[in-house]
């Protein structure tokens, strides 16, 4: 009887385990759920964080004539700017790399899908083809992350291979970008 008793004791112990099991593995299910439905809405935030940054440096350029003016004024003459003039450019440009900086730490981090990451890669490409936006990033190359400078050195050396004439002569004086080439000029 005691023998009787034990194994019922332990078969239903068994079951037991086996029913928790199935709890947990109900569960593992629901969270794994939840994470694939967070890391969605994490993303779709991401986007339309991005989407709206791209937009405000955008709006400003369509809204206020001035502005618009004054970029074509530094892609035909960037070298003509006046000291007010320049220190706007500064800022402007400072701005535009901080955002695609920010743009590859997100895609980096996964938060931006690579599809999104390729077309903002596209566009500032399309930016490098503008003597003003390369060669200012040249000069100030120091001021940013080393991952964007490898990143812009890339996308130089598709428009030097493409012959775009500042991209080829960029790649003839060496191809240095970033903060340790700023460092090797230095020493």
């Amino acid at each position: 009887m005691l023998d009787d008793l034990g194994n019922l004791g332990e078969f239903l112990g068994a079951t037991g385990v086996i029913v928790s099991l199935f709890f947990v593995v109900r569960q593992m299910k629901q969270n794994a759920l939840q994470m694939r439905h967070n890391t969605r809405t994490v993303r779709a935030a991401a986007f339309n964080s991005m989407v709206e940054n791209s937009m405000r440096l955008l709006e400003h350029v369509f809204r206020n004539r001035e502005l618009a003016e004054f970029l074509a004024k530094v892609a035909e003459d960037p070298d003509g700017l006046s000291e007010a003039d320049r220190l706007r450019w500064d800022s402007y440009m400072t701005t535009v790399y901080r955002h695609f900086g920010n743009l590859l730490y997100q895609w980096e981090v996964g938060a931006i899908e690579t599809k999104l990451w390729e077309s903002y890669l596209r566009s500032l490409k399309d930016h490098l083809r503008d003597p003003s936006w390369a060669n200012w990033y040249m000069e100030n190359s120091h001021l940013f992350d080393e991952r964007l400078a490898d990143v812009v050195r890339s996308l130089l050396g598709e428009l030097a291979d493409e012959g775009i004439p500042h991209a080829v002569a960029w790649r003839e004086q060496g191809s240095t970008l970033g903060f340790r080439a700023a460092v090797e000029k230095l020493g």
